[in-house]
């Protein structure tokens, strides 16, 4: 139980043990005003044992129309966070919707990429079989010592040596 209703419940609990004190005194003051009215003191406390009746009838009022106030208070609350509530709903959905293409889009990319790397590694294949088609070629139609020196040239320029020397070949013509 949260403090407001705490609170309200010990407000309802002190009328009500008020209120039935009252109520004995006003039926006690009632039936000896109707009898003796000519007694002040009956007419006095018939008059205040009333006056206590109302005031508890009117502070019970007070209390349920707090009750109600702070009802309609947490209706607006719960109103305004079911309305946030669905927008974010709303939103929760399009996000959803936006990870499913861009996982489908992933999932595309990565298909292509595999596609790219296959189609490359075909390719590198391809040109080493023409390469070696053509040593071979050039082989048959020329010296064997010539053969081994393209071959020569050849593997040198692969380790990366010859890259190394192109600059310095620069610098000399």
């Amino acid at each position: 139980m949260n403090k407001d209703a705490k609170q309200i419940e010990e407000q309802i609990n002190s009328k009500k043990s008020s209120f039935f004190s009252a109520l004995d005194d006003f039926k006690k003051y009632y039936v000896y005003y109707n009898i003796n009215p000519e007694y002040e003191s009956y007419s006095t406390n018939y008059l205040n044992s009333k006056g206590q009746l109302q005031t508890i009838s009117s502070d019970i009022f007070e209390i349920t129309n707090n009750i109600q106030r702070k009802i309609e208070e947490k209706n607006n609350s719960m109103a305004s966070i079911s309305g946030k509530l669905n927008k974010e709903k709303i939103l929760n959905q399009q996000l959803t919707e936006i990870a499913k293409t861009l996982n489908g889009v992933k999932a595309g990319s990565a298909i292509m990429i595999d596609d790219s790397k296959t189609e490359y590694k075909l390719q590198y294949y391809k040109n080493i079989e023409i390469f070696i088609g053509i040593l071979l070629l050039l082989a048959l139609l020329v010296s064997a010592k010539a053969a081994v020196a393209i071959l020569i040239v050849f593997v040198v320029y692969k380790s990366g040596i010859f890259q190394t020397f192109i600059p310095l070949l620069g610098r000399l013509f």
